[in-house]
């Protein structure tokens, strides 16, 4: 049986592996494993590494992430961060009252900020295990970056009546991040996932997104390639209308939410990009083991035949999740059958 990597590669090389890569998407959840309180892993490098390290060697998926955290770019940025105890950050107040004023903003040192917590996660993670496992590290989309900048319904009015400006501010958020790009391949990630859940069909238009997300993204997707990395897009929630364009993009994976379904999705990929996803995250929290394995079989019956597809979650796993449910969706994959 091929590595871990291996399998990898080989299903992003539109190839069939002996069995698919399972990939689900655990970030904060990695503490259920480790036993460091959540807001430790968002400060503290080490302790991030050493967390999902702890979850790789419970569950043994076939790649890591670091902590998914929406908000450590627009923090670098001058936005107020909340951080509630056991839970997820969020923007609780935004450095820019309008777009002109966004860019005005200059992104502080890698070093000095929060940055380099993941920066450094990163490093550990490919020191450890980047020659057996996939390495993704996550980086905030543009069009995502600037809602947290000025307010997500400002952009959306500013979109409407200023096109122009508006276009201006997402690319200066898409060059502000340059730097935090080079750091994350100096590191020696595999994999750089843009995260863009904003600019979901949800809540956009698929005008929208192409109009306001899609250009931008082209060029992160370009600037990651550069550096001889992956690059993956994850958009939450209904991002079927889109597929196209994000394929457009170049982005050599499309991690999706529960909302699109994946065999509809693989034909119309087409092999453009590898699939990633998509379990959803409100039944692995809820339902019993043996639903959330039929729920992944389900996911490989549709996405699995010719590559091009990892399974894993819709999104990142909820902290309260059972450890017997991130069991049953990598049995599926692996055919492990050890009782949890």
């Amino acid at each position: 049986m091929p590595t871990s990597i291996e399998l990898v590669e080989q299903a992003m090389q539109n190839e069939e592996p002996p069995r698919t890569p399972v990939i689900p998407l655990v970030g904060l959840y990695s503490s259920v494993c480790s036993g460091y309180p959540v807001n430790d892993l968002l400060r503290d490098g080490n302790l991030q590494a050493k967390s999902q390290l702890a979850a790789l060697q419970c569950f043994k998926y076939d790649g890591v992430f670091t902590c998914m955290d929406l908000t450590v770019e627009a923090e670098a940025l001058g936005a107020s961060i909340a951080f509630p105890q056991g839970d997820f950050p969020y923007v609780s107040d935004h450095p820019a009252e309008s777009p002109c004023a966004v860019l005005d903003l200059e992104m502080a040192s890698i070093k000095g900020a929060r940055l380099l917590t993941f920066v450094n996660a990163t490093k550990q993670l490919v020191n450890c295990v980047g020659r057996s496992h996939l390495v993704s590290t996550y980086i905030i989309g543009p069009f995502t970056l600037a809602g947290h900048l000025i307010g997500v319904e400002s952009l959306l009015e500013y979109a409407i009546e200023d096109p122009e400006l508006t276009k201006k501010v997402v690319n200066y958020c898409q060059e502000v991040l340059e730097p935090l790009v080079e750091a994350y391949i100096s590191a020696g990630a595999h994999n750089a996932v843009i995260l863009e859940p904003t600019a979901s069909s949800s809540i956009i238009s698929p005008k929208f997104f192409e109009k306001y997300s899609a250009p931008d993204l082209s060029r992160m997707v370009s600037r990651i390639h550069k550096g001889g990395i992956k690059a993956t897009i994850h958009i939450c929630g209904n991002t079927h209308p889109i597929l196209h364009a994000m394929c457009d993009t170049k982005a050599d994976a499309l991690s999706i939410d529960s909302a699109v379904d994946l065999k509809e999705a693989k034909e119309i990929v087409k092999g453009r990009a590898t699939l990633i996803g998509n379990v959803d995250t409100t039944l692995i929290l809820t339902a019993s083991k043996e639903n959330v394995q039929k729920a992944a079989e389900d996911c490989l019956k549709k996405a699995a035949k010719g590559g091009s597809f990892f399974l894993s979650t819709g999104c990142d796993i909820p902290l309260e999740t059972p450890n017997h449910n991130v069991h049953a969706l990598v049995n599926a994959a692996t055919g492990n059958l050890t009782q949890h």
